[in-house]
């Protein structure tokens, strides 16, 4: 009798003792809950696969993601970093993939690090410095939907067991998402810089399978951004992939204007050369009021080979409207003029386009959309 009065006392104690605890860890660190979540209709005169297509669109302006991220503050500003990012499509609410990959749960990132005024190092899955060092003067931001995103991934597909392009690459997924990988980065002044290597994790060889980014941004009067990337093939070892990119913004009263290149070259996994894509970009943005920037942007792309030559020009005029700091309405309107392709390289049309899936080859298309985002 006596046991069964004490029992609730003696439960009593560990949960006020466990609360302390929790109360003590809650103030030193901190976890964090964020997302966006991007939906739009999408009108195409002209589908890559003939005729033309209405559909629901996911990421017209940003990818849908959602994520978690804390840190923990060690003492002597010391920090523990980590961040774990998913992506997936908000017409189906199903996880998107990379080419080669299974359905990854934080396909964006899953990196742990330590920070402080040395700079960061981070290990893991995680955004590739040379994408972070010059989306500042991408002529549209590197938005998801009509920029150089896609000339930027359809020319760096290698990943395990891909179906799209010659070789493999373990950490590699379309040049913007890298596994495997240890990165330092930080801020020199008004100079940020990243360096990151991804292990090939391949037996017997350090070079096979391994990737390397840099990414530089200078930020002052102007915005200056550089990056270079190569990816190599984890069975030979011989590079699949190499990519320069360098751009300039310049901000002059409500407007700014950007410049951007980005040149790759493709191997085969025997080192043979592929192709070359050469792409530049040109973008202004008007803030014509204090919600609203339109924005007109211009990409040519060439493609290269010792088959067949192409090249491709588009035009994007945009409108985003910002209800608040969190919720964006917008409208965007493409033109796009795609030169007739070959048939030695599949990847000829998709490595000069700016539209997810690539538009009909050897076409005049235009593409008209509507959408809403909303972080939290």
């Amino acid at each position: 009798m006596q046991n069964t009065r004490l029992r609730p006392c003696v439960l009593t104690a560990i949960a006020a003792a466990l609360g302390c605890a929790a109360s003590g860890a809650i103030a030193q660190s901190s976890v964090t809950i964020y997302g966006t979540v991007d939906a739009g209709l999408q009108y195409q005169n002209r589908s890559a696969a003939g005729g033309s297509i209405t559909e629901m669109h996911s990421g017209g302006i940003s990818p849908s993601i959602w994520g978690l991220k804390g840190a923990e503050d060690l003492g002597s500003g010391l920090k523990a970093n980590f961040d774990l990012e998913g992506h997936f499509s908000s017409d189906t609410g199903t996880l998107t993939t990379g080419p080669g990959f299974s359905s990854e749960l934080f396909r964006r990132q899953a990196n742990v690090g330590l920070s402080g005024n040395w700079g960061a190092i981070t290990l893991g899955r995680q955004y590739s410095p040379a994408l972070l060092g010059t989306i500042g003067t991408e002529a549209r931001g590197f938005k998801e939907q009509f920029s150089n995103l896609y000339g930027w991934a359809y020319n760096q597909l290698p990943a395990p067991g891909n179906a799209m392009g010659a070789g493999t690459n373990p950490g590699n997924d379309v040049g913007v998402f890298i596994g495997n990988a240890l990165q330092y980065s930080n801020n020199f002044g008004p100079v940020w810089l990243g360096v990151a290597y991804s292990f090939g994790e391949t037996a017997g060889s350090f070079k096979r399978g391994n990737e390397l980014s840099l990414g530089a941004t200078y930020t002052g009067p102007v915005t200056v951004g550089l990056g270079y990337q190569s990816t190599a093939d984890s069975g030979t070892g011989e590079t699949l992939s190499r990519l320069w990119s360098a751009g300039v913004a310049v901000p002059f009263d409500a407007f700014t204007g950007r410049l951007n290149y980005i040149g790759v070259t493709n191997n085969a996994p025997t080192g043979q050369r592929v192709s070359d894509v050469k792409s530049i970009g040109a973008g202004l943005d008007y803030k014509w009021s204090p919600a609203n920037t339109a924005t007109l942007a211009g990409y040519y792309s060439k493609y290269e080979s010792s088959a067949h030559d192409s090249s491709t020009k588009s035009i994007v005029l945009s409108n985003d409207y910002a209800f608040s700091k969190r919720t964006t309405l917008y409208a965007q309107l493409v033109y796009v003029n795609a030169g007739a392709v070959g048939t030695a390289d599949p990847l000829e049309s998709l490595k000069t386009s700016i539209v997810a899936g690539g538009t009909a080859p050897g076409a005049k298309t235009v593409l008209a959309g509507v959408g809403l985002k909303h972080s939290f």
